[in-house]
């Protein structure tokens, strides 16, 4: 039944994707004509480099796939430290072939060494590439970074697993970001994760394997993992957690997305950074066959963007972590120098221009917006990157360290997500930290965090802004929230870490569904909360909030069952 459902979402939305596909140019290659062939199980990145090569020397818009599965072993852009890639070359058009249900045919499979938390380069990245097309791919690893199994034994110091057929087995395999499934329903039982990444290491959450005939056994001898654990339990885990995306995308403008899946992700599965304007159509995140797990970090992030962002018919399930993760980054004030000139410090040392927009810098609920003439930068240090901003006039009084400063540059202008479903996530299925957005008809089922959360991360990642103006419509929340997120627990979590200002602007939920879960909505550090003509369906408080740092809501129209 959920596999017919998940059919008929592909087919539907993927028909609809395809009529607004563009006309191929009249100028375009195939791979095949690089030695990149399918399925005969040769190394197929270079041929695919040859190809990206080919076409910007000789301005070529266009190049082509067959359908099968092109093998990635070896690194072919060196450069970007990717198998493949290309820098500096707009209009480029990458596209696969697809199937008679129009799904993606073209399979792109990076070769995994099968070792414990390393590094995997990325099977494409593309910088400064605008006006940028991809479309009809898949994207995997072989063998695949996810595993899974029944625990069939038990006792107060070990438990074994019998794994599923055909899914990796590896002696000495650590067990990162694992996590509990029914084995009836296949959907994430209300437990928290068993397993992170560093705790690996320190509790040593090691397997042995262990074979008979032709099943493979892991043994793990550890009593405190062991505990949470019930024979007929299944369990998903991965290779590692390290943080590395297979489709990186630096600073490319105008960037269409078409039909593209993921069924196995090593890391994050998609990783847009600086880009101004992105269009998205029909994006999957999904595993295939006995696998659960998709991969073990988020499924798409969207990082220090522009312009707008539109995102229609997307499918994540089976991510650790965040299905959607919208943001930029905070600066941080570190001293004054001068009437106009402060230094200042930004978490990481990934840094883009900004002088073309004002910045805000936070006074408590409120923000002053300033304009930029000058970008001086300093010294990379304590984790992050160092520099002196000078403004057009003087620093506003409030200024001194540590206030907080948005980058408009760095902020999307409108987040625009419609006609999406986010299902079995062991994180939150969408974090929004942008000034606006406008999410409809997307459903949440089964997300171990908030489902939904709209705030602030200052603590760790230092990770921007306030929202200011974001409408969710038609949408759906169930069964969710059961693990805290920046100290909220509820279906959707409204709030900031590392800050008690009241600094979101306006939220408004309208024709809602919220099922299943003690807390509807948990709010905290926002102006104004309007819920109205949403229905509460076995939920305990419809909504919840801090009254110390919580401006007006506004509860009408909703039901409650």
């Amino acid at each position: 039944m959920y596999n017919s459902q998940i059919h008929k979402f592909l087919r539907t939305t993927a028909a609809i994707v395809l009529t607004a596909c563009i006309h191929v140019s009249a100028q375009s290659i195939h791979v095949k004509d690089f030695q990149a062939i399918p399925n005969d199980g040769q190394d197929d990145a270079k041929g695919i480099q040859d190809a990206l090569n080919y076409a910007k020397a000789n301005h070529i818009a266009t190049i082509l796939f067959d359908s099968g599965r092109y093998d990635l072993l070896q690194v072919s852009a060196a450069g970007l430290n990717a198998y493949t890639g290309l820098t500096s070359y707009a209009g480029l058009h990458l596209q696969g072939a697809v199937s008679a249900d129009h799904t993606p045919a073209t399979w792109l499979v990076k070769k995994n060494p099968q070792q414990n938390n390393t590094v995997l380069p990325p099977h494409m990245r593309f910088d400064q590439c605008s006006n940028l097309v991809m479309e009809n791919l898949v994207f995997d690893n072989d063998p695949q970074y996810a595993t899974a199994g029944t625990v069939v034994e038990k006792d107060s110091s070990h438990v074994v697993v019998e794994v599923f057929d055909g899914l990796p087995a590896v002696n000495g395999m650590g067990c990162y970001t694992a996590n509990i499934w029914d084995s009836a329903t296949r959907m994430l039982k209300q437990l928290p994760s068993l397993t992170f990444v560093d705790d690996v290491a320190t509790q040593q959450l090691y397997w042995q394997l262990e074979t008979l005939g032709q099943k493979n056994y892991m043994r793990m001898n550890n009593a405190r993992f062991a505990a949470r654990l019930t024979v007929g339990d299944v369990v998903s885990w991965h290779f590692g957690g390290e943080t590395m995306f297979q489709v990186a995308i630096n600073n490319c403008n105008d960037l269409v997305l078409r039909n593209i899946s993921m069924v196995n992700i090593a890391g994050f599965g998609i990783h847009t950074y600086a880009c101004k304007n992105i269009t998205a159509q029909q994006i999957v995140f999904k595993a295939t066959g006995r696998q659960l797990a998709v991969g073990p970090r988020d499924a798409w992030k969207i990082n220090s963007c522009n312009g707008l962002v539109a995102i229609d018919s997307m499918y994540v399930e089976g991510v650790r972590w965040d299905g959607q993760n919208v943001h930029s980054s905070f600066f941080q004030v570190k001293e004054k120098l001068a009437y106009n000139k402060m230094r200042v410090w930004k978490r990481y040392t990934g840094i883009t221009p900004f002088l073309n927009d004002s910045i805000g810098l936070w006074n408590g609920n409120n923000v002053v917006n300033k304009m930029p003439v000058a970008w001086q930068p300093e010294p990379a240090g304590d984790g992050g990157i160092y520099g002196v901003i000078t403004l057009q006039d003087s620093l506003p009084g409030f200024v001194q360290a540590g206030t907080l400063i948005t980058v408009y540059d760095w902020d999307i202008d409108e987040y625009r997500l419609s006609h999406t479903a986010f299902r079995n996530i062991a994180g939150c299925a969408g974090v929004i930290k942008c000034t606006k957005a406008r999410l409809q008809q997307v459903s949440y089922d089964h997300i171990m965090y908030p489902a939904l959360v709209l705030g602030t991360e200052i603590t760790t990642h230092n990770e921007a802004t306030f929202p200011q103006d974001v409408m969710i419509r038609e949408c759906s929340f169930n069964a969710s929230g059961w693990v805290p997120r920046i100290s909220k627990a509820g279906l959707v979590g409204i709030g900031n870490s590392g800050t008690e200002a009241m600094a979101i602007g306006t939220i408004q939920f309208d024709h809602c569904t919220f099922s299943n879960a003690p807390v509807g909505i948990d709010a905290s550090g926002i102006k104004l909360l309007k819920i109205t003509n949403n229905h509460f369906i076995s939920v305990n408080q419809s909504f919840k909030v801090n009254n110390s740092n919580t401006g007006q809501v506004i509860f009408e129209n909703n039901t409650e069952k």
